[in-house]
């Protein structure tokens, strides 16, 4: 029995709640006519009683009685008016009390009639109307009074006594038997009237659970997110809510209860909600879960775009409750998700993976017989454009390129963004090499056309690289990576080409991957060499400093030229290694040469992005004891390029330590003239590519000479490195101001020996070499 929530004890009212003892009082005045006629007919048999014996007090008693009768039928018509609101305790209490005295009062007028008729009279007439008028009046205090002990109690008590006493005083020993069996009558009476109160307030107390129970499933049906119904086995509705109304698009808010499945879906598709289709399919799906009593679970999409989730969950006796919810928002989110995983979000061309998956699946289901082109694009120069005017512009321009790509495809074909600037196509059924030329000659020729990006007009080209199937390859990956070597070919081509993929390329890639494997294992093993060019002071002709240069002697390849496995060591991050293994190197070799010989090592571009560049040079200056002004640390111009505030306060931090700075390959950069003021150097080396016309165009010579006389007002030593030829070495002494010289008229790079060799030579005042041609 539930006693808690809603319906809370009330300490006035013992263990009865108020929603109860209201129904308890209420009980008490109920059907006021019945007792009215009941009340008449009694004084009636009392009347005629008086009227009998003549006696003048019955005929007192008899008024007494009409008067209580009357304020106690006057009270209950006046409480049955109040009961019309809700009553509080204090008016139900004060009810009840009113109750238990008019009804304790009337009762006990009975009584003392029949005393003074048993009393004062032998009239057995009269004493036959008034006990029966009595005991009919004694009966009815169980059937209408059982809900109040206290009112049974009252009237039991009020007509026993004066019975009784009547009965026990007419001095016949039938009477006095006739009361002391009235005794066990009122007893049962009392037991009766105990037993209907128990049952009553069960009775109340069921209900009133029944209710709260109900109206919290009102409450959760009315406030449900989701729409729910319950339909019996002929799919007629038996409960709805209103969200399930308006999620199958009924506004008018019409209570669909006694509704078939059948003439709902027929009314939502006249309110153009649902669909014909959507109207087939709920309803027999839902009429099938019905019979099959099965738990289903289905979408159907509104006319209006919103997707809808039915549940549908079988109950007992073959009912069942459905349950929509509106998915649009997760439906929406899912579609998001499958977009962010599977296109990319810049130019929402798929991305990689999807694209990959989607052809591969094109694939096995061509079988044997698929045929088709996979073409790598990439545009040329767009890190020079992103790094110029900026990313926001190259991600527009990346933007408009996948468009004028995908404006060059066929209706079948394919293009996904690989990433960065790269793209790929899938073209099936082309297969020959003049219609994959003409194509990618399309799609460059359009990549190539001027755009208008925030007032900046762009011209980009394009390299591409092809590969066929069944020519090349029948497995994607593959094809993959011999379309990307054709790009990477084409790219080396001179840009704006396209290659087609061949043996001989691929065959050039293993043994460039062969080659990649050799030297991680030789970086591994510390087996790379450090030789070391020498620089001469043009003025005393002796060697000033050591350029260290890393060699590489392979087991069977021989010597592999540097220009071939330092771009490969920074394509697959060994480049840092690298050159902390130099640097080691070459401080330790330069400790054991002459305090006024240095050693020059240069840090590319990778080295000051992946590692910190300050941190290698002191540990290497550490663990080989060489003073810092002994080192001279040479950095390019496209290693300043990349970020030339972090690189010159990186190169700050080392001259302040002592260490020199030299500004590499001098010329071949971009605004190169500067970065003489913006960094902290002590040295400049003019590139090799000023000696090549110096002999023959005055003005070569006439350039070069106002760069170096540039460098020298500034305070900078002047390096010129390439020098081959002694006519090159002549003109500079003569027309242009140099202050040291290297290249290999004087000496090629040789190990650590060797130099060590030169410079004790050096040493010896009668061999000091000469600005010219050395030894090998």
């Amino acid at each position: 029995m539930l006693l808690t929530g809603k319906y809370q004890k009330d300490s006035r009212l013992g263990s009865l709640p108020l929603e109860v003892y209201d129904t308890i009082v209420r009980s008490l005045h109920g059907d006021s006519r019945t007792l009215i006629a009941g009340k008449f007919a009694t004084f009636i048999a009392g009347l005629l009683a008086a009227y009998k014996v003549g006696q003048p007090a019955l005929y007192l008693t008899v008024t007494v009685l009409m008067l209580v009768g009357i304020a106690r039928a006057l009270h209950i018509m006046r409480f049955n008016r109040l009961a019309e609101q809700s009553l509080n305790y204090i008016e139900l209490k004060q009810a009840e009390l009113r109750y238990r005295i008019y009804s304790g009062g009337y009762v006990g007028m009975l009584g003392v009639m029949c005393f003074i008729s048993l009393a004062t009279t032998n009239d057995q007439i009269a004493h036959l109307i008034l006990i029966s008028a009595t005991l009919a009046n004694v009966a009815g205090i169980t059937g209408r009074n059982f809900a109040s002990l206290s009112v049974v109690h009252v009237q039991a008590i009020g007509v026993t006594i004066p019975l009784v006493l009547g009965l026990l005083m007419f001095g016949t020993v039938y009477h006095a038997l006739l009361g002391c069996l009235l005794l066990p009558f009122l007893l049962a009476i009392e037991s009766i009237a105990r037993h209907l109160r128990a049952t009553l307030l069960e009775a109340t107390f069921q209900a009133l659970d029944n209710k709260t129970i109900a109206d919290r499933f009102e409450a959760a049906l009315k406030n449900a997110s989701h729409g729910m119904a319950m339909i019996d086995r002929s799919s007629v509705f038996v409960v709805v809510n209103a969200c399930f109304s308006e999620l199958f698009g009924l506004k008018d808010g019409r209570d669909l209860v006694g509704t078939s499945l059948c003439e709902l879906t027929s009314e939502a598709r006249r309110h153009m909600s649902i669909s014909a289709s959507s109207e087939h399919l709920l309803s027999e799906r839902i009429r099938q879960c019905l019979i099959a009593q099965e738990r289903v679970q289905f979408t159907h999409t509104r006319p209006d775009g919103a997707t809808i989730e039915v549940t549908f969950n079988p109950m007992n006796e073959g009912a069942g409750v459905i349950v929509l919810e509106d998915v649009s928002a997760r439906v929406k989110s899912e579609q998001e998700i499958r977009q962010l995983a599977n296109f990319d979000p810049l130019t929402h061309l798929p991305n990689r993976r999807y694209f990959a998956a989607e052809v591969k699946a094109r694939i096995e289901k061509d079988g044997g017989d698929a045929a088709f082109s996979l073409f790598f694009a990439d545009l040329d120069n767009f890190k020079t454009i992103n790094d110029s005017l900026g990313h926001p512009i190259g991600d527009k321009l990346i933007c408009a390129v996948a468009l004028r790509m995908k404006s060059c495809l066929p209706e079948d074909g394919h293009i996904c963004r690989f990433g960065g600037d790269e793209f790929v196509i899938f073209l099936p059924g082309m297969t020959g090499r003049h219609e994959c030329e003409r194509f990618a000659r399309k799609m460059m020729a359009e990549v190539a056309k001027p755009v208008l990006i925030d007032g900046h007009l762009i011209i980009v080209g394009s390299s591409i690289g092809i590969a066929i199937c069944p020519d090349h390859s029948n497995d994607f990956d593959q094809l993959l990576k011999m379309a990307d070597l054709s790009l990477y070919e084409a790219k080396s081509n001179g840009r704006d080409e396209l290659f087609f993929y061949s043996e001989t390329l691929g065959e050039r890639a293993r043994r460039r991957q062969e080659l990649e494997v050799d030297l991680r294992r030789t970086v591994h093993k510390g087996e790379l060499q450090v030789h070391y060019q020498p620089l001469f002071d043009i003025h005393t002709n002796r060697i000033t400093c050591c350029e260290a240069l890393v060699r590489w002697h392979h087991p069977t390849l021989g010597n592999v030229p540097p220009s071939d496995f330092i771009p490969m060591a920074e394509e697959i991050g060994l480049i840092t290694k690298i050159g902390r293994f130099v640097l080691e190197t070459a401080t330790a070799e330069c400790a054991k040469w002459p305090d006024d010989v240095r050693v020059a090592v240069n840090v590319s571009s990778l080295q000051f992005q992946q590692s910190n560049v300050c941190d290698v040079v002191n540990a290497a200056l550490s663990k080989s004891g060489l003073a810092p002004d002994r080192l001279e640390v040479e950095v390019t111009e496209s290693s300043v390029l990349n970020d030339l505030h972090e690189t010159a306060d990186i190169l700050r931090t080392l001259a302040d330590r002592g260490i020199r700075i030299s500004l590499d390959d001098f010329g071949t950069g971009f605004s190169s003239l500067s970065y003489l003021h913006q960094l902290p150097l002590h040295k400049v080396k003019i590139d090799r590519s000023f000696l090549n016309s110096i002999r023959e165009d005055k003005r070569s010579l006439v350039l070069l000479s106002g760069i170096c006389r540039l460098a020298a007002d500034l305070g900078l030593r002047v390096i010129v490195e390439g020098i081959e030829e002694a006519d090159q070495l002549d003109i500079l002494k003569k027309q242009v101001h140099i202050d040291e010289a290297q290249g290999f008229l004087f000496g090629k790079a040789v190990p650590g020996r060797a130099i060590r060799q030169m410079l004790k030579e050096q040493a010896e005042p009668k061999s000091r070499p000469k600005l010219k041609a050395v030894a090998g």
